[in-house]
């Protein structure tokens, strides 16, 4: 039996709700980062990078020192995308995306404002009814620039997914 029959909802219904709808572009909260010497230098080291000079850079920690723009990845084990009304709980992440917008420097001191950038939807196809999610975060410096932005995709699927 459908789910049609079974008085659930249609293969084809959508699954963006109103509540879903009214989210996008809504902020979800923020917090402050610090780029802080030693933890680039720690990713540096995990990342196998191989320059001397930012080694260098880094031993010293002056603040002000441009670091590359990995370096937000520092905190990015913070970056937890808040749950979107009626989205399904079972999901997977689907995408990463970095854009970096401006310098980034030791002592940097970044809010970073997370909001739910916007909400697709796909009927049909290979995998059946999709919905993907996106979260956006911002990351402003203590003088008021936008230095980077990253955005997370999450698919979720209407039934279960095999994984193929």
């Amino acid at each position: 039996m459908s789910d049609a029959a079974s008085g659930g909802p249609a293969d084809d219904a959508s699954m963006v709700t109103p509540a879903m709808q009214a989210a996008i572009g809504q902020e979800a909260g923020q917090f402050t980062i610090e780029i802080d010497a030693d933890l680039v230098r720690r990713l540096a080291e995990a990342l196998e990078v191989d320059d001397a000079e930012l080694r260098a850079a880094l031993r010293c920690g002056e603040v002000g020192t441009e670091v590359p723009p990995w370096a937000v990845l520092t905190h990015y084990g913070r970056l937890r995308p808040n749950p979107v009304p009626d989205a399904p709980l079972r999901g997977l992440q689907a995408a990463d995306e970095f854009t970096i917008l401006g310098p980034i420097r030791i002592g940097d001191r970044l809010t970073v404002v997370q909001r739910l950038a916007d909400v697709q939807e796909r009927i049909g196809g290979r995998v059946g009814h999709s919905l993907f999610v996106h979260h956006e975060w911002s990351y402003t410096n203590q003088h008021g620039e936008v230095v980077a932005r990253t955005r997370r995709t999450r698919a979720h699927f209407a039934g279960k997914h095999s994984g193929e």
